[in-house]
Parts: structure tokens; sequence; C-alpha cells
């Protein structure tokens, strides 16, 4: 059975292309670029919308991103 981590996105303040990831497992700064590969435009929406999101993602997706 896959296990899920829950991850809270936001912008780096003063930035339109850089990510903060906060999880459990610590805080981690990702590029946009990155986080649309790994994850799809899709999962940008609410970024753009209201400047955050949350997320549930298989652990080998997570480690996708910070990797």
């Amino acid at each position: 059975m896959a296990s899920f981590l829950k991850l809270s996105v936001r912008w780096v303040p003063g930035t339109s292309n850089k990510l903060i990831l906060q999880t459990p497992r610590g805080e981690f700064q990702i590029s946009l670029e990155r986080f649309e590969q790994v994850l799809g435009r899709r999962a940008t929406f609410d970024l753009y919308l209201i400047g955050k999101t949350t997320l549930e993602l298989p652990e080998k997706s997570f480690l996708g991103l910070v990797a």
C-alpha cells in the first residue's frame, strides 16, 4: 500500500517561479517548472488564484519533486 504525504505549497515571497513545500518531513524549495513537470499544470491553478494549495501525494511523487 502506497503511503501519502500532505503538502502545503506556496510561493517564495517576491518570486514568480519558486515554491515552498511544507511537509511532515520538513520544508523544501523547488522551481515552478519542476512542480509542473511532476504534477502537471493543473496542480498550479490554486497557486495562481489564491497563492497557495494543499495536496496529498503518494510518497513516490513527493520524492520526484525534491530529488
